[in-house]
């Protein structure tokens, strides 16, 4: 693989001016940014002038001059698209979620361990300062053996959103896959796949006709519990992340900083860029020797998603006859993520608790 990795993304949307675009323009020595998607429109040429404009995905894939191309297109057509960019010999970076059904990820799966080629998933909240403090408190076992946990991502919509594609009872699109499937991911991260899981997935909003609320349980050994919540109708907004111990308890809020700064015009490397405010510090409670409980602020590190393209710029470099895709834990875990999905939808359905063949 050439050192300067030629790519291109399939849109010029939100998607790609918030968590894409960014962090690929300041890598120029590992990325160059050839070429996007733009169906009727020429916005990428204020940008970006000297980029191709393909008006289709499909035209985009039949050039001989892209490497890696990233799929963030609407959720229900990220199979198909990243189906045909491996048939076409391309390296493959998938938006969440990774497809519709772990078939379908096992499908692509094997397109690129038998073509060589590097696929991997956007999971781009695992670089977030927040789940990195978390992940920091749990390796260090700060609350003590964890008794149970609660990770939310809520909002308050209550119309119909104006992109209308995610509110067509497509699959892939809901709640579930909208906005659980990062809570999925980060309890994967955190904790490995759970043993088992019970749901509750319903449509609330008179209009719906999509999932647009999602609570589950997951189970882990030792009696660990976590409860994933995810809704669009509420208004006044609790903590994001809670981890309750032996020892003690942490809390945080969501602070969603990197997208917020980023849609407020500010750009990576910005004084600034990634770094939260005190308001949203986490609150760390744990148990002194004298059986008093003391809280202390627990910042989270600046963070940013450049990250994520460093790491896939080193995967590329490697000789994929040795760079296994089934040894990628990005992968592996976005793989079990729709699986836990795929459980939490039979569990709604059948009202009790569906247990993982891990």
């Amino acid at each position: 693989m050439r050192d300067l990795i030629r790519t291109a993304i399939c849109s010029y949307g939100y998607s790609t001016k918030i968590f894409h675009e960014p962090y690929i323009a300041m890598l120029p020595d590992l990325f160059e940014i050839r070429a996007f998607v733009e169906r009727n429109n020429n916005y990428s040429k204020e940008r970006y002038p000297s980029a191709k404009i393909y008006r289709s995905c499909e035209e985009l894939f039949a050039a001989d001059d892209i490497d890696l191309v990233v799929v963030n297109t609407p959720s229900p057509t990220h199979f198909e698209y990243a189906r045909k960019a491996l048939e076409a010999g391309k390296h493959v970076v998938v938006d969440k979620p990774f497809a519709a059904t772990s078939k379908e990820a096992e499908i692509l799966i094997d397109i690129a361990s038998r073509k060589n080629l590097v696929l991997t998933i956007f999971h781009n909240r695992r670089w977030e300062g927040e789940l990195i403090a978390m992940k920091q408190v749990v390796d260090q076992k700060l609350p003590g053996k964890l008794i149970d946990g609660e990770f939310r991502f809520e909002r308050f919509k209550n119309k119909p959103n104006p992109k209308a594609h995610k509110e067509e009872p497509r699959p892939g699109n809901g709640l579930m896959y909208e906005l659980c499937t990062h809570l999925i991911d980060q309890a994967i991260y955190l904790f490995g796949t759970p043993e088992a899981v019970y749901a509750e997935i319903c449509k609330e909003r008179d209009f719906s006709e999509i999932d647009d609320y999602c609570s589950l349980i997951l189970y882990y050994p030792n009696q660990f519990r976590l409860l994933i919540k995810s809704s669009l109708l509420v208004a006044d907004i609790g903590p994001s992340y809670i981890l309750n111990g032996h020892k003690g308890s942490f809390v945080k809020y969501r602070a969603n900083v990197l997208e917020e700064q980023a849609v407020n015009g500010m750009r990576p490397g910005d004084p600034g860029f990634g770094v939260e405010g005190e308001s949203t510090a986490a609150r760390l409670t744990t148990l002194q020797p004298d059986g008093s409980l003391n809280t202390v602020s627990y910042p989270s590190p600046a963070s940013s998603y450049a990250g994520f393209y460093e790491q896939l710029w080193k995967n590329l470099q490697i000789d994929n006859s040795q760079f296994s895709i089934l040894n990628s834990q990005l992968i592996t875990d976005a793989l079990n993520g729709l699986r836990v999905i795929e459980a939490a939808y039979e569990s709604a359905k059948q009202r009790k608790v569906i247990t993982l063949n891990n």
